[in-house]
């Protein structure tokens, strides 16, 4: 496909869901007849790593500004996830170009029938594909033929414009990006920074995840802590990789555990418009427990 063409379907599609963005979604804070379900979605893991998907909803404890409250809704199932990845096409990716296709592709193929992606490539501009879909063959031409390599890596730019891209849909949206570096440059209209990606992510309950590749100089460390710091306020994951890291299971990984996450939700006692902190606890010897870390209780006070 012609990347001009590609680009102006990408520009339409954006333009669309910007306008959408204001409408409330479930696994967000939503405010339909003053009643808000406050939707948490927490991953389990064990003392050595591993995920613990079967735990009962007594297992569980949330605390809403340090006060515990009910949990109304809890699920395990196996969940549908609904992700915008995006891939670092910056210059100084031009040699893993290959890698991080075949690793696409292996995420591709993990994909269950209810899943759906949206792919994107941040570089010398920011391209994200029009289609949201679980098709298979689809997004497996998208990782073939839409990767150019060039540019800056405009991180905050393509995570917001990820984060608006998903607004109009339902239930948990991911965010999950793949980089070596953290943000240099930005692309003409779409100036964004770090507090805006930060602050939608945490009003609209988005969930983050990142695969750092080796590459990072010394001088990024401050801004990579503070971008792990906002990771995990969402309640995503963050995996640091090494040059001879296999990034493919990486991704394989980061598609089980998003599918064997739990459902928490519950009704705030009061909706007064402030940011709230949110606290899981799980029981069980050597359990942790992530999960986002606020919300917005309510519509702000006029």
């Amino acid at each position: 496909m012609n990347p001009s063409i590609f680009n102006q379907r990408i520009f339409n599609s954006l333009a669309v869901a910007f306008i959408g963005a204001a409408t409330a979604v479930s696994g967000q804070p939503a405010f339909r007849s003053g009643v808000q379900t406050v939707v948490i979605h927490a991953t389990v893991q064990d003392a050595d790593g591993r995920l613990v998907p079967d735990l009962t909803r007594e297992k569980f404890t949330v605390l809403d500004n340090g006060r515990p409250v009910e949990i109304t809704a809890f699920s395990n199932d196996v969940q549908p996830i609904t992700v915008a990845l995006l891939l670092d096409m910056s210059g100084s990716m031009f040699s893993r170009v290959i890698l991080v296709r075949d690793a696409t592709l292996k995420f591709i193929e993990a994909l269950r029938p209810d899943d759906r992606v949206r792919i994107g490539t941040f570089g010398a501009e920011i391209a994200l594909s029009p289609i949201l879909t679980g098709d298979k063959a689809i997004l497996t031409r998208i990782a073939r033929e839409e990767l150019w390599p060039g540019g800056d890596t405009p991180l905050w730019n393509a995570m917001y414009a990820g984060m608006e891209s998903l607004a109009n849909e339902p239930g948990r949206r991911i965010v999950l990006v793949l980089t070596d570096g953290i943000n240099q440059g930005s692309v003409p209209g779409r100036t964004r920074h770090f507090d805006d990606v930060r602050e939608r992510a945490t009003r609209d309950g988005f969930m983050i995840y990142a695969i750092g590749m080796e590459g990072l100089d010394q001088q990024d460390v401050a801004a990579r802590r503070r971008f792990e710091v906002m990771i995990a306020e969402t309640g995503g994951g963050h995996f640091q990789l090494r040059r001879d890291a296999d990034l493919d299971s990486t991704f394989t990984q980061i598609a089980d555990e998003l599918r064997r996450q739990y459902l928490l939700g519950f009704t705030p006692a009061i909706a007064d418009g402030r940011s709230h902190t949110l606290e899981v606890r799980v029981e069980g010897r050597g359990l942790r427990v992530r999960a986002r870390k606020s919300y917005i209780a309510g519509p702000k006070p006029r």
